[in-house]
């Protein structure tokens, strides 16, 4: 195991400080947004131990992993189970699947993903690399900044461009790949879409180097086995499910982690969790609470404007926790109260009487990106896709089985089939942002619309298209 040489105690004094030099949020009106200016001179380590705590801040935006990945993927994919009631237009485009040019929360991931990508290019500049010592703190850093680099392009190539077609050339536009780090906005160049194929392998490239460059455990920042969990997903929307499996299974077999006895167990905690690979760090002083704010509903916590319909919980087994509806709730209750993992709601900030999830009910706490259980699902589908020999000790049967005991779920007996691997994975990752994702490579219709239909992939932003003279919009959004 590698030692660590950035102790996480000792970054979260730094952060404060940092958090003045991203205070101004404005947006360059002349630049593209995958050029802003780095802003910071990376000149001493601790320059750049400080800035790579800001590209964790970046990433948390709630225009990022923070809140809106989870919910372009949920409200595209919403048809019958969710709906959302309430009064702000750009949640309701996604619903519609009639996302305007103009979206300001498409024009903000834009911005926010092309600022984090140009931090952690800046933290990958030879010269950056050069100031600090050789071998493990210069391995942290680059393992870092590759991971989040890679992993923000990945998620930005599935919302802006077509999916993957495993077996295909995959020539399809996705976004800019921007590798070079812009240290004043006067070096800033227009950049042409690459391909879908592209963005992958580049995604790829950045979080191998981060899985074999990260140490098996670094705090709350990543480690080699949060990369090898993107790269499982990567890999299983691809349809490249022999890494996929292997992937997933170099996380279970660790060792380091564990399922929580209960599935609610893991969410809306302040502190570590045996069963999260990677979170977003959320405290009092400074959190990312979107999520909260649209999922939950309690008292003085949330809008409750993403309801969950009664038709969905009678998906599940009625032993299943996952699956559980707390009635009986008061105005008074707060996410302490909460013991099931839905509830009917009872804020008063808009909406309540409905049906929220629990995942998401306390703004202070952590957000858990990668989990355990997401693991075992991967390696259950991968090995029964790919067929042949078995990656892991175990069968796909076995292995969601094991996820399916955790919810007190009655056992399969007899080997699992395909629909009952895909609806384990809805059963235990909804709400969490891997619905559209999930349909389009099954390539499962959503509600009237073909999984590849033009308008549930984003439009590049109106303003990235005036100002990138290279940029080609999406064909659905062309004249809209």
């Amino acid at each position: 195991m590698k030692k660590i040489l950035f102790q996480s105690k000792k970054w979260s004094l730094i952060i404060p400080a940092f958090l003045l030099l991203f205070a101004c949020d404005e947006k360059l009106d002349l630049k593209p947004s995958q050029s802003i200016d780095a802003s910071i001179a990376l000149t001493t380590a601790e320059n750049i131990k400080t800035t790579l705590v800001g590209a964790y801040l970046e990433a948390r935006s709630s225009s990022l992993f923070g809140s809106q990945f989870n919910e372009f993927s949920e409200l595209y994919a919403a048809t019958t189970d969710l709906t959302f009631i309430g009064t702000y237009a750009q949640p309701r485009e996604f619903v519609r699947k009639e996302v305007t040019v103009t979206n300001s929360y498409v024009e903000n991931t834009w911005i926010d993903a092309y600022s984090l990508i140009n931090i952690c290019n800046n933290l990958l500049d030879a010269a950056t690399l050069a100031i600090l010592e050789p071998g493990e703190e210069r391995e942290l850093v680059e393992g870092e900044a590759k991971f989040l680099r890679g992993w923000v392009l990945f998620e930005m190539t599935k919302f802006y461009g077509l999916p993957y077609q495993p077996g295909g050339n995959n020539t399809q536009m996705g976004v800019p790949i921007v590798l070079t780090p812009t240290k004043d906005v006067e070096d800033a160049v227009d950049v042409a879409r690459s391909s879908v194929q592209e963005c992958y392998n580049q995604a790829v490239a950045d979080l191998s180097d981060a899985r074999d460059l990260l140490p098996e455990d670094n705090g709350v920042f990543a480690s080699t086995y949060a990369a090898s969990a993107i790269l499982a997903r990567l890999y299983l929307q691809q349809g490249n499910y022999v890494n996929a499996a292997t992937e997933a299974n170099r996380v279970i077999e660790s060792g380091l982690f564990g399922l929580t006895p209960n599935p609610l167990q893991t969410f809306n905690i302040k502190g570590s969790s045996p069963e999260v690979i990677f979170a977003l760090q959320n405290n009092v002083a400074s959190n990312s609470p979107w999520l909260t704010v649209m999922y939950a509903s309690l008292n003085g916590m949330g809008r409750g404007d993403y309801d969950i319909q009664p038709g969905f919980l009678t998906r599940f087994n009625p032993a299943d926790l996952r699956g559980m509806l707390q009635t009986e709730t008061q105005p008074s209750f707060t996410i302490a109260n909460i013991n099931k993992m839905y509830y009917i709601g009872v804020g008063t900030i808009l909406n309540n009487g409905g049906i929220n999830t629990s995942k998401w009910g306390d703004y202070y706490a952590n957000i858990p990106l990668i989990r355990l259980a997401e693991m075992y699902l991967i390696r259950a589908e991968a090995n029964f896709e790919k067929g042949g020999s078995q990656t892991g000790p175990n069968t796909p049967t076995q292995d969601i089985n094991i996820v399916r005991a955790r919810s007190l779920a009655p056992e399969y007996i007899d080997p699992v089939t395909q629909a009952q691997i895909r609806d384990e994975r809805y059963f235990e990752l909804c709400w969490e942002g891997h619905r559209l994702h999930d349909l389009k490579r099954w390539n499962s219709n959503i509600g009237i619309y073909p999984y590849n239909a033009g308008n549930l992939i984003l439009p590049i932003p109106f303003r990235e298209m005036e100002v990138n003279k290279l940029l080609v919009q999406n064909p659905w959004y062309l004249g809209g």
